[in-house]
């Protein structure tokens, strides 16, 4: 469909005997206001098309018919109102062959004439039009197809003048209801070559200054092509998603995104500052905040729900939209998502190599790479915790660094605190306190070496693959006081160990038919 759009000035190439030539294929007119209904007149007596305006701030002869806050008292009965053929769209919905259109005229308020707005007033006249907007989404599936404005959206194509400067709720309706145009006029174009069409997200605006024509198959044609491109990008996505999960099998956690907040709760951050803009590079983007089972650590779709969401994302950028910049969590040298985890995975899908973010700092003192696991961050974690308590204590003097190895959080300070248990028993029928190494010496020959011979006894490290003696010592100590308090404090270490082996740990079938499973699945794929 092609629509004639005019606007300001009554141009020779419309108002000329050569009209019904020049313009034969046009199948609808609207005007954006600022000429008389005369001039609509001849447009649709000419052409016999349906024609619909909104006012401006200039030739206003007949708004009065139309605004009754615009007419004398003497107005002539509403039977004489001659509308020159044409429809007036004033804060009123229009459907016409098979479009949306709605209309709001009018400028920004300069000088207290007729039909000019302050930024409230066109929200209010705006109002009017939620209705309409409602019930085509419910009935048609979408809310509008065109808005015809006179004023142009601020900042898109406006003046800094009072009266040419353009509405901040142009832009907001654009944000909400997405129209495919914006037609406006009020700004004057003097020069053949100046910009007349500008892209706002999903909107098109256009000035219709003298006269442009719109040609919507080729605007459906191209929304066409977009979405099938969308579409397609998101199915390579996922596609590489799957094969990336499939290459990964054996070590899965080598393709998972992580998560902030279990990050947070390892290396525990002392304090956030606010960096402000930057420009982040996509491969030090390692986590997010609430959507890391949504994307894998390339940031590639998991989820099928997730579809509709970032192909609109994808289709803003094959549109070359600008879209806000995303919000990042940095820790160390690495980052996560805040808010934009849709655009970060279309970024990184087309090959983009940095994104520009507002970031917020987190301040830890264990240093991430971005390469690293959970599981590699968890090491890293237990390596400086290992070196902060044996730098701070007397823990090395009681026994080598390599005999002590955790492979699970807070475990060192957990040894200190059953060495301090230790020392305040044994001063409980004391004088003088024992020194801290004494005590430890005493926690080391009665309960952790002794628990330790247990577990090489019964050979009962086999039964927890990837655990430490260490790891186990803890656990079954636990475990030995909670059958201690069930059963009697006599209750044998020996028994405890075996007991604890027997109903937590692994038999040595399930371990072997486990890695059965992944050889096999992993084959098999």
């Amino acid at each position: 469909m092609k629509i004639l759009c005019v606007a300001d000035h009554v141009d020779p190439l419309v108002y000329s005997n050569q009209i019904k030539q020049r313009f034969k294929d046009i199948d609808l007119v609207l005007g954006a206001g600022d000429l008389n209904l005369e001039y609509y007149g001849f447009i649709v007596s000419s052409l016999n098309k349906p024609l619909g305006f909104v006012f401006g701030n200039h030739n206003l002869d007949h708004i009065h018919f139309y605004r009754k806050e615009y007419a004398p008292s003497f107005i002539l009965p509403d039977v004489t109102r001659n509308t020159f053929g044409s429809v007036y769209l004033g804060a009123r919905h229009w459907r016409v062959k098979g479009l949306l259109i709605a209309g709001l005229g009018g400028s920004r308020k300069y000088n207290n004439g007729p039909n000019q707005f302050t930024e409230y007033g066109m929200f209010m006249w705006m109002l009017k039009l939620i209705p309409g907007l409602l019930w085509n989404r419910l009935r048609y599936k979408r809310y509008l197809d065109i808005l015809v404005t006179h004023a142009s959206p601020y900042g898109i194509h406006d003046k800094e003048d009072a009266c040419h400067r353009g509405f901040k709720v142009f832009l907001k309706f654009m944000d909400i209801f997405k129209p495919r145009y914006l037609i406006h006029g009020h700004i004057h174009l003097y020069d053949l070559n100046a910009k007349r069409s500008t892209r706002y997200r999903e909107t098109i605006v256009i000035n219709a200054y003298d006269h442009c024509i719109i040609d919507t198959e080729e605007r459906k044609e191209m929304d066409e092509y977009v979405n099938q491109l969308a579409h397609d990008d998101f199915n390579k996505a996922k596609t590489k998603s799957a094969l990336v999960k499939i290459l990964n099998t054996l070590t899965p956690e080598r393709q998972e995104l992580l998560s902030l907040q279990d990050v947070k709760d390892l290396v525990k951050p002392k304090s956030e500052s606010y960096i402000g803009m930057e420009t982040v590079k996509l491969d030090r983007i390692i986590g997010s905040e609430g959507r890391y089972n949504d994307f894998n650590r390339a940031f590639l779709p998991k989820k099928e729900f997730i579809r509709h969401r970032w192909e609109s994302v994808d289709k803003a950028h094959i549109k070359d939209v600008i879209l806000p910049p995303v919000k990042l969590y940095k820790i160390s040298e690495v980052y996560f998502v805040r808010d934009g985890n849709h655009r970060v995975s279309v970024a990184k899908m087309n090959g983009q190599y940095a994104i520009d973010a507002e970031v917020i700092e987190l301040n830890s003192k264990i240093h991430i790479d971005p390469g690293m696991t959970m599981q590699d961050l968890k090491k890293k974690v237990i390596e400086y915790e290992k070196e902060l308590v044996f730098s701070n204590s007397d823990l090395g003097k009681i026994f080598s660094e390599d005999e002590l190895d955790f492979t699970e959080t807070g475990r060192y300070h957990e040894v200190l605190r059953h060495i301090q248990g230790h020392k305040y028993f044994l001063n409980l029928d004391k004088k003088e306190e024992i020194p801290f190494i004494q005590a430890g010496k005493s926690w080391y020959e009665n309960y952790y070496l002794p628990i330790i011979e247990y577990i090489k006894k019964e050979g009962v490290i086999a039964r927890f693959p990837g655990r430490t003696e260490s790891d186990l010592y803890v656990w079954i100590l636990k475990h030995w006081h909670h059958l201690k308090n069930k059963y009697g404090n006599d209750y044998p270490l020996e028994k405890a160990v075996r007991h604890y082996s027997k109903n937590y740990g692994k038999s040595l079938w399930t371990i072997f038919t486990e890695w059965c499973y992944r050889l096999f699945h992993y084959l098999k794929h």
